[in-house]
């Protein structure tokens, strides 16, 4: 899922099904030698500017967001292993941060504020699960942070995915697919303003059934530039709408 590199020589790899691998040698050589990750599958590691603490997402269900990986039959079972993990010494011990009890895809870290991060969390339950988007302003208590729900993006099912946040505070994310019969009206592209706890859709149309990561062009010093990948469904609606866009104004276009 993601390589992250601590330092020159220690790397950090998420998987799914073997968990993680680590490295101290730059990539030469790869090992399960660390403890405290029991969880099928890492998603994905942050890691703090100023200190080097590495914030894992982790989850026992595997393949998040995949054709297999998009029903509720799958995504809302109990998951002990939905967590966020933390390690002090580059990925060879973890610790519990925060349990939610479902899946963790992603987390990140807001550069204008050491103490504020966001996470995914996945859980329809018919509209009343508790996915959705986390955020803690007090991340530096570790295990003693306390994580707030925002209010759901609109159309949105509870499916967060890829989330960045910008270097003046905003936040984006994608919200991936959601599938019954077929692909549902709920997936895409939006901003957050942490200032007014408000959200903007600024998805295509194309975005709608099954968006994935959302990249921000790191040459474009407006980041303005964004990139969104997303895959073709199936059904009517969702059908042949992959590929990759791009926006130069924020989503506007």
């Amino acid at each position: 899922w993601q390589v992250n590199w601590m330092s020159a020589n220690n790397l950090w790899a998420c998987f799914s099904d073997i968990r993680g691998i680590r490295s101290t040698d730059a990539g030469n050589s790869w090992s399960f030698n660390y403890t405290g990750n029991p969880a099928n599958s890492t998603y994905r590691v942050a890691q703090h500017p100023s200190n080097g603490t590495l914030f894992a997402g982790t989850s026992g269900i595997h393949d998040m967001y995949q054709s297999t990986r998009l029903t509720d039959a799958q995504l809302d079972l109990a998951d002990p292993n939905g967590k966020i993990i933390y390690s002090t010494n580059n990925g060879q011990t973890w610790q519990n941060l925060h349990s939610f009890g479902h899946p963790v895809f992603w987390i990140a870290l807001d550069p204008s504020n050491p103490n504020r991060a966001y996470a995914s969390v996945i859980h329809y339950n018919g509209g009343a699960g508790i996915g959705g988007i986390y955020m803690t302003n007090n991340l530096n208590l570790l295990a003693s942070s306390t994580w707030t729900f925002l209010p759901a993006p609109p159309r949105t099912e509870k499916h967060p995915a890829s989330i960045v946040v910008l270097n003046a505070g905003k936040m984006v994310c994608t919200y991936s697919g959601r599938r019954t019969t077929n692909f549902t009206n709920s997936s895409g592209v939006f901003i957050y303003n942490p200032t007014g706890n408000s959200w903007a859709d600024v998805s295509d149309a194309g975005m709608h059934y099954w968006t994935k990561d959302i990249v921000i062009d790191p040459n474009d010093a407006t980041q303005n530039t964004w990139y969104a990948c997303v895959f073709s469904g199936w059904g009517v609606a969702a059908s042949g709408l992959g590929g990759l866009y791009k926006t130069t104004n924020r989503g506007t276009n």
